[in-house]
């Protein structure tokens, strides 16, 4: 059974709250609170956002009424969008709070602030480049490290800080195809919560296309226009970066890997892996090892 964590606390004086999350050898729950708004970077392991609704209702299985992907995301919680976070044994990350003052605060000027505005209303869970990821992360342990002390220029920090974060899940949205007319989004919104819910099954394009009840012609004119690859294009993109990071940041074998992602032939897994990255799991894993190692010595020589 999940672990319930206390609430983020509601406190009329904190503008935000940062929570560094640690990897735990059980599965973990997080309450939110329905006023704060909440920005979920997520390094390692599952996340299942679970809705006021689907909280009041009976369950069949862990995920049946939650929205759920695994690591590296990116989550933009509104306020009241989602009552519970539920993390899987061994997830890591980093949970920000957001109140409205403080929110209101971060939102950049110009063409930016009605770009935000505008994503910020929907509840968004997005895929996430592991260089991003690594930079987001830092920043909220700076937020968390501002949050902790007492000192002069702490909302100054904090403001740019969540600036630059706002800023980022924008980007994210727009690689993500969250962007365009209000009718292609929603149909892409949909898609792309299909292909968290059902990417590691490999349904088909037109699997994908009988379930928005859309021709693949429409399908394909809808993600191309959003974000410049195919539908398969798209699958390929979220399946090769649930493998990387699984090659990466787990100690699992590559034959457990692709089963893990829905191959049931390993040697297939490493055709495709070694079609699209130019090198086999097995070399990919020990180059980005190496790298790394190499980042760990240099940071730990600086003076």
């Amino acid at each position: 059974m999940p672990r319930p964590q206390p609430p983020l606390p509601s406190r009329a004086n904190r503008l935000f709250e940062a929570r560094l999350l640690r990897s735990s050898l059980h599965p973990t729950e997080l309450q939110l609170e329905p006023e704060a708004a909440c920005l979920l970077v997520l390094a390692a392991g599952r996340v299942a956002l679970e809705s006021p609704a689907a909280a009041g209702q009976r369950r069949d299985g862990p995920e049946d009424e939650a929205l759920s992907a695994d690591a590296p995301r990116l989550a933009w919680l509104p306020p009241g969008a989602v009552r519970r976070i539920r993390l899987s044994a061994g997830a890591r990350g980093a949970l920000l709070r957001l109140g409205p003052v403080a929110l209101a605060r971060a939102l950049p000027t110009g063409a930016m602030n009605t770009r935000l505005r505008g994503l910020l209303s929907q509840l968004r869970l997005l895929p996430l480049d592991p260089e991003v990821r690594d930079d987001m992360l830092r920043h909220l342990e700076v937020i968390d490290e501002e949050s902790r002390a007492a000192r002069g220029g702490t909302e100054v920090i904090v403001e740019n800080l969540v600036s630059v974060l706002l800023v980022r899940l924008w980007r994210a949205a727009e690689v993500g195809g969250h962007s365009g007319a209000l009718a292609p989004r929603s149909q892409l919104d949909r898609f792309v919560l299909l292909v968290a819910r059902h990417g590691r099954e490999h349904w088909s394009v037109g699997d994908y296309a009988g379930a928005l009840g859309i021709s693949r012609d429409r399908l394909g004119a809808v993600v191309r226009q959003a974000t410049g690859l195919s539908p398969q294009g798209y699958l390929h993109r979220e399946i090769l970066a649930d493998a990387r990071d699984l090659l990466v940041n787990t100690p699992l074998q590559v034959a457990e890997i692709a089963f893990r992602l829905g191959f049931q032939d390993p040697a297939y897994f490493n055709r495709f892996f070694a079609r699209h990255e130019k090198l086999s799991p097995g070399r990919f894993r020990r180059a980005a090892r190496a790298r790394q190692r190499e980042d760990t010595t240099s940071f730990a020589a600086w003076p």
